[in-house]
């Protein structure tokens, strides 16, 4: 993680899950026609670190039908996406699964739109606050999200947690109460302390304590 990015993404506010997040989205390119699945009716701050190829169009479908709003929104629970039969080559599912109590209904549809080399990336999170947009269902471990993946059609699965270790989780929990500047201070500290926790204690797999899991499908 680059320390100057870390700092600028604190002081605009993001939580520590969001910031691992969004540094996991540099590895990742999208491209041909790309959409966004829940990510409002604006691009997302993910989208400041993901990769574009060339010719990539993103467009945003979002979740605010169950909010009221207006725009091109879908009901993910039961409604059908709007495109074709493998007609998208990628599309993003970033901190929507949560939300979504049939999520077996989104991932077909997905399935469905995408292309036969489509792919899906995305993330869900796991160590991180009740967020309830208008509601909040799940918290998918490992196991889960690959066998949710593979059994709506998905292949070439790969889960990545994202985090840093014990202090970094536990710290997450609590970081709603201190001020930017604060964060700002103490946070490299946890890092710091997360790393020497890792070579106090080699054998322990810091993977058991993940903000969230990062996937492509």
């Amino acid at each position: 993680m680059k320390i100057v990015s870390l700092f600028q993404e604190i002081w605009r506010g993001k939580d520590i899950y969001r910031i691992f997040m969004n540094q996991e989205c540099r590895k990742y390119t999208v491209e041909g026609t790309t959409v966004d699945l829940g990510s409002g009716t604006t691009l997302a701050s993910y989208h400041r670190f993901l990769q574009r190829a060339p010719y990539t169009e993103i467009k945003a479908l979002d979740l605010s039908f169950i909010r009221g709003g207006a725009g091109s929104f879908v009901d993910l629970e039961e409604g059908k996406l709007t495109y074709t039969d493998g007609s998208v080559d990628t599309v993003l599912l970033f901190n929507l699964l949560e939300h979504i109590y049939n999520y077996n209904h989104v991932l077909m549809e997905i399935t469905r739109v995408l292309t036969s080399y489509g792919r899906l990336i995305g993330v869900v999170p796991f160590l991180v606050a009740y967020h309830p947009d208008p509601y909040d269902y799940w918290r998918y471990t490992e196991d889960t999200l690959k066998k949710i993946f593979f059994n709506a059609g998905f292949s070439e699965i790969f889960i990545t947690p994202i985090g840093r270790g014990p202090l970094t989780a536990a710290f997450s929990q609590c970081e709603v109460i201190f001020p930017r500047l604060f964060k700002v201070i103490i946070f490299p500290t946890i890092l710091t302390g997360d790393w020497l926790i890792a070579k106090i204690h080699p054998k322990m797999n810091k993977n058991k304590f993940p903000l969230g899991f990062f996937f492509t499908a």
